[in-house]
């Protein structure tokens, strides 16, 4: 097959597409349902449209095993789409948006678009703040132990006395990877207690400008809220990383698509 990430592309989706039309000339069903998810799932940097997605992604894994956080996984059985596909799940782990985008360097087949591994190329989503009033800025409370502490929970490279202690040490002999999930924690272990807190816009992995995407404004009513920017790629750090789940991110949405030109209001 050429190496040529687009005429690649072209031939797996005709793979692809004699398959589907051979599993329903077969009377083979059982794998219609799962072949669209439900909604769309947030997916790695670099995918392709939906419907192109699902056609594309060999379900290897490589995504996986070379992202430096942890944080693409693959469908298990009771997924929205078929099993092995790869997504995101936010709240659990955020992508921090690498700068070499190793996630699309790896893929394969073209399910990670090649053309598309720099910053201004990639887009995965778009984030709402969707329960303001539940928001520590707005409300004045600082940031509790708990909150920090469930993030410690999403990182595989601590030791279980690192994770009860939080005293993350890194090391001259530490890998990339683990280097990088420990700086995530060190920088994140400045906002405990903090008030008000700010870690969704003070953490925004969106570089080399954080603030085109996400900063924290003054709300009606008092306090401070985030307001995500236009320059927002639904990556979903802030997701995880919110005290009180105040923001989800929509897949496959734009800035324009969810805020139009008006922009983002503050309740």
């Amino acid at each position: 097959m050429s190496n040529d990430p687009k005429k690649r592309r072209q031939f797996i989706q005709q793979m692809t597409g004699l398959g589907v039309l051979g599993l329903v000339a077969a009377g083979g069903i059982f794998g219609a349902p799962y072949l669209e998810a439900e909604g769309p799932r947030l997916r790695p940097p670099g995918a392709v449209p939906e419907k192109e997605f699902l056609g594309l992604c060999i379900k290897c894994g490589q995504c996986l095993q070379v992202c430096p956080y942890d944080a693409i996984r693959l469908e298990d059985i009771d997924g929205r789409a078929s099993v092995g596909m790869a997504y995101i799940e936010p709240r659990e782990r955020g992508c921090y948006l690498c700068d070499a985008f190793p996630c699309i360097l790896a893929c394969p087949s073209g399910a990670l678009d090649h053309e598309h591994d720099s910053i201004e190329f990639v887009h995965m989503g778009i984030a709402v703040v969707h329960n303001p009033q539940g928001c520590l800025a707005k409300t004045g409370t600082p940031v509790p132990d708990e909150a920090i502490d469930r993030i410690y929970d999403h990182t595989k490279v601590l030791s279980a006395k690192e994770r009860e202690e939080h005293k993350v040490q890194i090391n001259d002999d530490d890998p990339e990877k683990v280097v990088l999930q420990k700086q995530l924690l060190q920088k994140l272990e400045k906002h405990r207690g903090e008030k008000p807190c700010t870690i969704c816009a003070d953490m925004c992995p969106f570089h080399p400008d954080p603030s085109k995407a996400i900063g924290m404004v003054d709300a009606k009513g008092g306090g401070l809220l985030p307001e995500i920017r236009e320059a927002c790629n639904g990556c979903g750090a802030c997701v995880e990383l919110c005290p009180t789940d105040v923001i989800k991110v929509i897949p496959r949405k734009t800035y324009a698509d969810i805020y139009g030109k008006k922009g983002a209001k503050n309740a």
